[in-house]
């Protein structure tokens, strides 16, 4: 877990920064690990299923402009990049690389199903995204190398000569902190910031996902009304138990949404269903009904299976979801989806036939195994 500066407790911090106010803590964690080189994010963003980008700085005139351009990229184009003034970001490293996925634990006190992914960008001396504000809370994590940021302290302009593949905001000075290796940067939703690189650094960006208005229930939706994204500001500690989507996040759905009482079932199954979804391109493949039999004769007979890498998973107290699906979650199971949850892994014998295995036969169906190669 990160050392929290002071006294700060996972309660405080909740209670005064998280969706309030950005907070730098300096040598929150150890040297990271596991970790993750330039040269394996470049292999990454060389691959046709990842999503990754490259910006650029542009220094002319006195003036500072980034252009990006979209992956897949080639070796050879990676290789002959400059020597300074550009950025590589490659998105859900941990669902393409699922030991990384080691590093959300830092944060233990934020519901898992809240993660969107973890962003690892890298940057030569000088490289940057540009000043720009996120519509979700994000951890920024330093590894190697040293990158100065900026923070302001109200609202920013949009920048109206930006290039059309960036939302970005004009230049500020704001607070400014120099970040090292296990330095973290907090920053709630729609607070301006910018950080540039003195010394080519890596930084790991645990990013949070929160639907908006319009993506969980669109019949509910009133178009006269704005678009919020949902928001926990008063989240705390208790509701951070692996998968869970706690009553409390289903009532904020519920509010944000204005749904009548017995719409709350509908709620939670919109909000379970969104935060499980996957992108299309790195959706996993069901197992056949087939398949499926053969692995719940495996566990019976002692093997193990983990989920898949890619797969996302959650429960509340009536569901179980699965990449973006649901079923209702059988009586005394939801111990083992915790758990499942938890480890991302089954380890047997298990019982080949029961609730636990329905539940087990569905998952596989749904895509959350990693199927061993035939």
């Amino acid at each position: 877990m990160l050392r929290l500066p002071g006294k700060l407790s996972a309660e405080k911090f909740l209670a005064d920064h998280w969706q309030k106010d950005y907070l730098f803590m300096p040598q929150a964690l150890d040297r990271l690990r596991p970790a993750i080189s330039r040269n394996e994010l470049g292999w990454l963003a060389t691959l046709d299923d990842v999503e990754s980008r490259l910006v650029f700085t542009n220094r002319s005139d006195g003036r500072v402009r980034y252009h990006a351009e979209t992956g897949p990229f080639d070796e050879e184009y990676l290789a002959a990049l400059p020597k300074r003034d550009w950025t590589l970001l490659v998105h859900d490293v941990e669902k393409h690389l699922p030991a990384m996925r080691k590093l959300l634990a830092h944060v233990p006190f934020i519901p898992d199903w809240r993660i969107d992914d973890l962003m690892v960008s890298f940057a030569a001396p000088g490289g940057g995204v540009g000043p720009h504000q996120d519509n979700y809370d994000v951890f920024l994590c330093q590894g190697i190398g040293i990158r100065e940021w900026h923070v302001a302290m109200g609202s920013v302009d949009e920048d109206p000569d930006a290039s059309d593949d960036l939302a970005l905001t004009e230049e500020f000075q704001g607070q400014q902190h120099t970040a090292r290796e296990g330095d973290v940067l907090y920053l709630p939703p729609g607070v301006p910031h910018w950080g540039t690189a003195t010394r080519a650094c890596i930084t790991y960006s645990i990013g949070m996902r929160a639907p908006q208005l319009s993506d969980l229930v669109a019949e509910f939706l009133n178009t006269d009304e704005n678009n919020p994204f949902y928001s926990d500001s008063d989240l705390n500690p208790g509701e951070a138990q692996s998968g869970r989507i706690s009553a409390h996040a289903v009532d904020r759905a519920v509010r944000l949404l204005g749904a009548r009482p017995n719409q709350r079932a509908e709620v939670a199954e919109a909000l379970g269903r969104y935060v499980t979804a996957t992108k299309d391109w790195i959706t996993p493949e069901g197992a056949s009904t087939g398949d499926a039999a053969g692995i719940l004769e495996r566990l019976s007979q002692g093997a193990s299976i983990n989920v898949h890498g890619m797969a996302r998973m959650a429960y509340d107290e009536h569901s179980i979801y699965l990449n973006g699906r649901q079923m209702p979650l059988p009586d005394r199971v939801d111990t083992f989806v915790s758990e499942l949850c938890a480890t991302r892994r089954i380890q047997g014998p298990l019982p080949a036939i029961g609730a636990i295995a329905e539940v087990v036969a569905w998952i596989a169906k749904s895509g959350g195994f990693a199927l061993p190669e035939t």
